[in-house]
């Protein structure tokens, strides 16, 4: 297996640092989310993406600090006091051989790409690349936000549903303790 590398820049864990203060409000689009600090400053986060391979891309999560004079955002009560905690996530992209899986369509030769967790890799995979995929900001009431690459390439996806970043963490094996 060729296994490559596309995590977060230093530049990227110091601007996600910055969510641990207190927060102003959120914008979400489908390709960013803007979350606007109470010291005019801005953690806009983003899709990175990364030709790996011919026909094999893999995505990051990318953060940069903005001005954010005029910004607003959406109000998100539980981090407007700070003390916010963060946790960045490693997800990988892989590609499987056409011998491997089987699905409808598939022509000799091809390949299909998978996207998960590590632990998901399967010993089969031709190409695989780790990446930060996902992150978690939990605030001191203990609600949380997660925030990760999404499902259509070069989008970002926000979850704030309690039970769905509950499930995301346990999948990811991931414990407080």
């Amino acid at each position: 297996m060729r296994e490559y590398r596309f995590q977060a820049t230093p530049e990227t864990v110091e601007a996600l640092r910055q969510l641990r203060g207190a927060w102003r409000g959120m914008m979400v689009a489908e390709h960013s989310v803007t979350v606007v600090l109470q010291d005019q400053r801005a953690v806009r986060i983003q899709c990175d993406t990364a030709e790996i391979e011919s026909l094999f891309d893999a995505y990051r999560l990318q953060a940069d600090i903005e001005d954010a004079e005029g910004m607003y955002g959406v109000p998100v009560e539980a981090f407007a006091n700070g003390n916010n905690d963060i946790v960045l996530f490693s997800g990988v992209t892989w590609s499987e051989p056409q011998g491997t899986v089987r699905a409808e369509g598939m022509t000799e030769g091809s390949v299909m790409h998978f996207s998960g967790h590590p632990g998901q890799l399967t010993e089969t995979a031709e190409v695989a690349c780790v990446t930060t995929d996902a992150f978690v900001i939990a605030a001191s009431d203990g609600s949380g936000v997660l925030i990760r690459t999404g499902l259509r390439p070069g989008s970002v996806e926000v979850e704030r549903n309690p039970e769905k970043v509950r499930a995301f963490l346990v999948d990811r094996g991931y414990s407080a303790a």
